[in-house]
């Protein structure tokens, strides 16, 4: 029953880019596009083709020109950032293949502690069920980046951004040690390694649930921008962040009534509370 409900509600967004694509297209809008592992090579093509899609309609932005149109609040047009997140060796390949050739820079969110595991070590496997909580399926056993492919990454003008340590939910997260561990010792870790200053840090999950008062405190602290999985445009936002969140199996309309912000509003009392969270750790 509740798969068919969700399938109804895909469809009703899908239905929904139609309806309001001439009311909403000129809209002025900051939106930012989350994506993971993206390692076939029918991913590739997917992913290729919904970059160039998306082109033909928004305008695919820097971090640098992302960070200033948040410090300035002035914004005209529909802007889109890219970022990725865990780490996985995807992420370069990807960076080669298609960003390089389409002037596109992103923010990859790096796992400290994933960076070079092997694949049948111990500490990979606590980090794969950190990320895949489920478990994860054959498929999903990818293999992390690792040094040099995270430095080919800033050499190419890309973002490094924390992603924690292991990828923990904060919200569970009871110890302030252990809250240190994933959220600033990781980002030292990774300034270190490759002498850079770490400004953004996105939440593992993302979701409501997976952000506390607790957590938010120290990373308002810490970062400057703190990425949600909450979807939402950015236009007024400041050190939370909303993202969208997709891949390359997304329908097109569905992915461009989201970015049209026809699901906003199941977010929006959701991320007012976050905000709330964040001007009473002032």
């Amino acid at each position: 029953m509740l798969k068919l409900i969700m399938e109804w509600l895909r469809n009703i967004i899908d239905l929904s880019y139609y309806f309001t694509f001439f009311i909403k297209s000129n809209q002025n809008s900051i939106r930012i596009l989350i994506h993971h592992d993206i390692k076939s090579d029918e991913q590739i093509n997917l992913f290729k083709k919904q970059i160039n899609n998306l082109s033909k309609e928004y305008d695919f932005i820097s971090p640098k020109e992302f960070e200033d149109i948040i410090k300035s609040q002035k914004l005209k047009g529909k802007k889109l950032l890219l970022t990725f997140d865990d780490g996985f060796k995807s992420n370069r390949v990807i960076a080669e293949s298609v960003l390089k050739t389409n002037g596109i820079k992103a923010i990859f969110f790096i796992i400290s502690d994933f960076i070079g595991l092997k694949t049948n070590s111990l500490n990979y496997s606590k980090i794969i069920r950190n990320i895949y909580p489920n478990g994860p399926t054959l498929n999903e056993l990818s293999e992390p980046m690792d040094n040099d492919d995270i430095q080919f990454l800033i050499n190419s003008g890309h973002t490094i951004g924390c992603h924690t340590a292991t990828h923990k939910m904060l919200s569970k997260i009871t110890k302030a040690s252990n809250l240190k561990e994933e959220l600033i010792d990781s980002k030292d870790n990774l300034e270190k390694m490759f002498n850079i200053k770490i400004k953004h840090i996105a939440y593992p999950f993302g979701t409501f649930e997976s952000i506390d008062k607790k957590s938010l405190k120290l990373l308002s602290e810490s970062y400057e921008f703190v990425h949600s999985g909450l979807r939402g445009n950015n236009l007024k936002a400041q050190k939370l962040f909303y993202r969208d969140a997709t891949n390359t199996e997304t329908k097109t309309t569905r992915l461009k009534a989201f970015l049209l912000g026809n699901a906003d509003f199941i977010y929006k009392n959701k991320f007012k509370t976050l905000k709330s969270f964040l001007i009473d750790t002032i």
